[in-house]
């Protein structure tokens, strides 16, 4: 706990200094510090992707990060003396209820972030993505090695530039500082709400009654939980700026909105919303900005994509005979890939069957999935029904109920997995919920008090949940240990799996050995790491067998046909 507070002090500090340079565009000395902290993880996620291009993202990166930081911070140390004062001066005004709440939100963030991870995709890219971007940087054909490691969410790269690996190999909790920052902005609408009675600040505020499910996912670099916190964020300024009919907000939205579709792209129907807000303005000068920063944006997304997979547009195949490789991905994975994806919100593995079924099957089929699946595919169903009886009159809902719509319908036809639907999951519950909770000042109270036992049961004897899934990487959330105190538990569930050295032609790889549970995993071992039942399945059935490019591995992997 103590070693992950010290490095979350380093990540603030240099967050600040990077995003206090976008002060010119975004007035940040008025916004919570929650938005610089989001402006700085946006010009340091593309910074960091181009650095990753032709160096890793180890020592020398962050020795870089924290001169230019220093220098920021010593050239604008005004404006951040100023965003600091406001931070200390909000808190000073907060209740007596919400300063400890706050302050017991951090300490039961370093519990569960120096915990063992809980998800099941830590085990099989999250863990090894970071570990090849601190080595390597982004590695040419990397997705040939290991079909995951095509997907690279720009969360990892930022991870990968706050983990301080040369220091510890313990540290992938960026996770956690988000929720504290988060919580902290929440608390800060919280006392808004209470003064003027603004139920749009109440909306944002309740995030706090959501912190037990969300702190499932602090353990783990999850690029699931930075979206799920930042989609509902963007819906609170798109409806400021429609209550204050005001186009201050436009360059935020676009900061924010391009920075959740650089960590995961399945998000990208938010754009809806920032073209609304755009469109709403005159003039084209609240354009100009937007359209820069989308172009480094998606420049910075193709050139990644390309590197690592051959597809510039990854996962999509769109564009791919531009992009003419030895290292591109082998179109049987690909469509492997596409296949399997495709499924596995169905929790089918037979594709001919799958495609057999009607769409009443299909959708009869997704809806009564069993245990937390089933559970959350019906909740989604029924937020979307609820949403316009509560909120039906202001123009600015019926545009929101349109990017829900939207939103659903690309993952539904996508891949309709639950946690993909958190961020409108959420987002629709907070707004039912600020409805049936408007001035009922005891109950918010009461639900914030809750979450606060919960959390701490959760975080100190942790939580057998066998009876909601049949995964066996998620079906426990361990308890606290004494050691955490200083240092947190290892990065990885597996600590003592053995990893042993195989060869395929011109390849040495490393794989767990038979206690692994699952066909991807590859937890933390050392590189290059993939999974020899993996490796041995492609071969058999996909004609792909990994291999490297050169004598040097930093030049990455192309797929052979097996000999």
């Amino acid at each position: 706990m103590v070693l992950i507070l010290l490095s979350y002090f380093f990540i603030l500090y240099i967050s600040l200094g990077i995003g206090i340079i976008f002060n010119k565009w975004i007035p940040l000395e008025n916004y919570n510090i929650l938005f610089t902290i989001l402006v700085g993880f946006f010009i340091q996620l593309i910074i960091s992707t181009f650095y990753a291009i032709f160096f890793p993202l180890d020592f020398y990166f962050f020795l870089i990060h924290l001169i230019a930081s220093t220098l920021f911070i010593t050239f604008h140390f005004s404006s951040v003396k100023k965003i600091i004062l406001n931070t200390i001066n909000s808190f000073v005004k907060f209740s007596i209820s919400s300063r400890f709440l706050f302050l017991f939100i951090i300490i039961i963030s370093l519990i569960h972030s120096s915990s063992l991870p809980f998800l099941t995709d830590n085990e099989s890219y999250y863990i090894q993505t970071i570990k090849w971007l601190n080595n390597y940087g982004l590695v040419k054909g990397l997705a040939n090695l290991h079909l995951f490691f095509g997907q690279s969410s720009g969360w990892h790269i930022l991870q990968a530039g706050f983990n301080f690996s040369f220091i510890t190999s313990d540290l992938n909790d960026l996770n956690g500082f988000l929720i504290i920052i988060t919580s902290f902005f929440c608390l800060e609408k919280w006392e808004t709400y209470k003064t003027i009675g603004n139920k749009n600040d109440l909306f944002i505020s309740l995030i706090i009654i959501s912190l037990v499910f969300l702190f499932l996912f602090i353990p783990s670099p999850s690029p699931d939980l930075p979206t799920i916190i930042i989609v509902p964020v963007i819906i609170y300024l798109f409806i400021e700026s429609f209550q204050n009919n005001s186009s201050n907000h436009i360059n935020l939205i676009t900061v924010l909105t391009l920075l959740a579709i650089l960590i995961k792209v399945t998000v990208a129907p938010i754009l809806i919303l920032l073209l609304i807000t755009l469109v709403k303005t005159k003039g084209f000068n609240n354009w100009k900005l937007p359209i820069v920063l989308s172009f480094i944006a998606l420049s910075s997304f193709i050139i990644k994509n390309s590197i690592i997979t051959g597809y510039p547009l990854y996962p999509l195949s769109i564009g791919y005979e531009l992009v003419n490789v030895d290292w591109k991905l082998n179109d049987n994975l690909q469509h492997f890939y596409y296949q399997s994806t495709s499924m596995y919100g169905w929790q089918m593995s037979n594709w001919e069957e799958f495609n057999s079924l009607s769409f009443i099957n299909k959708f009869s089929m997704w809806l009564n999935l069993p245990k937390l699946n089933g559970i959350l595919n019906k909740s989604i169903l029924l937020l979307l029904f609820l949403f316009p009886f509560f909120n039906y009159k202001k123009k600015e809902m019926i545009y929101l109920y349109i990017y829900f719509l939207i939103q659903f319908i690309v993952f539904y036809t996508t891949s309709p997995q639950y946690r993909f639907f958190l961020p409108v999951l959420l987002s629709i519950g907070l707004f039912i919920s600020a409805n049936l909770l408007h001035r009922k000042y005891n109950i918010i109270k009461f639900l914030f008090a809750i979450n606060l036992v919960l959390l701490t049961l959760l975080g100190v004897f942790g939580l057998n949940l066998n009876g909601v899934t049949n995964n066996k990487i998620m079906s426990k959330k361990y308890p606290l240990i004494l050691s955490q105190i200083i240092s947190p538990r290892s990065i990885t569930q597996f600590e003592d799996i053995e990893f042993i050295e195989y060869e395929i032609q011109n390849l040495k790889y490393f794989s767990p050995s038979k206690d692994s549970l699952f066909f991807w995993q590859t937890s933390n071992g050392p590189l290059p790491c993939a999974n020899k039942d993996m490796v041995e399945y492609f071969s058999t059935y996909y004609n792909h067998i990994p291999q490297m490019r050169t004598k040097n591995i930093k030049d990455g992997f192309l797929s052979s046909k097996p000999k």
